[in-house]
């Protein structure tokens, strides 16, 4: 088996360990940020691979650099399979903008990786009455907003992340195929 594709199984088996419906007990809401944390790191792989595939395919950075997803994408040229590579991220690491407000499977990928980046430094499940949170910071020029989706099937929320991360990959790999 593949890096890539024993990522994407292992994310879905945590998926799969994510209830739909929002937890009762302190232990089951345990359960669930273990799981969801667990899901955000084999999904994060997945990115990190697509990105090594596409600096490798256009050779932007050196071999041994690490690059974000946007650094990549500026480096990207304008045209041809480096433009479509370009606009593919575009299509789903978007930051969110509080006004006007981006469509979310735009900034699907821009949130796993955000609660990826969170679920290192704490706890990414905020329970608030019948619904859990999950807050973002954005950054628009100097000032700093809290971005804010309330979701009450864990499950779906996570699921939909998943599916954006396999889109995005197909539609890489079909740039990547083609040039």
């Amino acid at each position: 088996m593949d890096s890539m594709q024993f990522k994407l199984e292992t994310a879905e088996k945590f998926l799969a360990k994510i209830p739909s419906q929002i937890p009762k007990t302190p232990r089951e809401l345990e359960k669930l940020e273990e799981n969801s944390e667990a899901f955000l790191f084999f999904a994060s792989g997945v990115i990190e691979i697509i990105k090594r595939q596409i600096n490798d395919r256009f050779e932007i950075f050196d071999k041994q650099n690490v690059f974000y997803i946007h650094g990549l994408r500026k480096n990207l040229a304008n045209s041809g399979s480096q433009k479509k590579s370009k606009e593919a991220i575009a299509s789903y690491f978007t930051t969110p903008k509080t006004k006007p407000r981006v469509d979310a499977t735009k900034s699907s990928l821009w949130r796993l990786q955000a609660l990826r980046n969170q679920a290192m430094h704490g706890n990414i499940i905020c329970k608030t009455g019948c619904s859990l949170v999950f807050r973002y910071t954005v950054r628009e020029g100097k000032t700093m907003h809290e971005f804010v989706q309330k979701t009450q099937d864990p499950y779906r929320y996570f699921e939909q992340i998943l599916i954006s991360l396999k889109r995005f990959n197909a539609q890489v790999n079909q740039v990547l195929v083609k040039s």
